[in-house]
């Protein structure tokens, strides 16, 4: 039955979707390499309640995904004309969930103080960061807590609150503190780590100057 089902998404995606290139990551390294192409699929995206009768929303990354899942992985990216996205889920008989990317993220972890007590430096260097995972196409929207300016003035502007989504790679478990950097070299900090299924949602600070 499963393979049935898979079959018939599948036939419909090829119907009323695009062909994409289905890339595979294997560990921490960018996951769209060419030399991580595994197939190539015909893949149809809808609206998460399922309809097609409207525009895509402003500001939710979430796609139901029709296609022959019998060769898809949770984690995988799908590469086409509509863009990049990641599989979050893949639950037969229901349609797969995606996550739409628009933005390359870098996750790394700061060092730590080198030896206890008073130390002669005490910011963040970016020489002695750890990369835990590089070039991952993810979801990063505004969202969630800010914070106030290093000022803390009661009429200052507030540092923006983001919500990122990166998918979930074996042997990387992102924690409080570490820091997110986007293709624009922009940073955030991770204030929160949640894992739903095969995702990552972080509540990021953006850090500003």
């Amino acid at each position: 039955m499963a393979d049935r089902l898979a079959h018939g998404a599948g036939r419909a995606a090829r119907r009323v979707g695009y062909e994409h290139e289905v890339f595979r990551p294997d560990g921490p390294e960018p996951p769209l390499d060419p030399a991580r192409l595994v197939l190539r699929a015909h893949v149809a995206f809808v609206l998460p309640g399922g309809s097609v009768g409207a525009p895509s929303p402003l500001g939710n990354p979430y796609r139901q995904a029709w296609a022959d899942w019998s060769y898809l992985r949770v984690g995988d990216y799908l590469a086409g004309p509509e863009g990049v996205a990641f599989i979050a889920a893949i639950e037969p008989p229901k349609p797969m969930l995606v996550v739409m990317a628009n933005a390359t993220a870098t996750l790394v972890r700061p060092a730590a103080p080198v030896a206890t007590g008073l130390n002669p430096y005490g910011a963040i260097l970016p020489q002695t960061e750890t990369v835990l995972m590089a070039g991952f196409p993810a979801s990063l929207l505004v969202g969630g807590m800010g914070d106030r300016t290093k000022v803390g003035l009661p009429d200052d502007s507030r540092i923006p609150g983001f919500v990122g989504l990166v998918p979930a790679v074996a042997g990387v478990v992102p924690a409080v503190a570490d820091l997110l950097v986007n293709e624009r070299d922009e940073r955030f900090a991770i204030a929160s780590v949640e894992r739903v299924g095969g995702v990552w949602r972080l509540s990021l600070i953006q850090a500003v100057s």
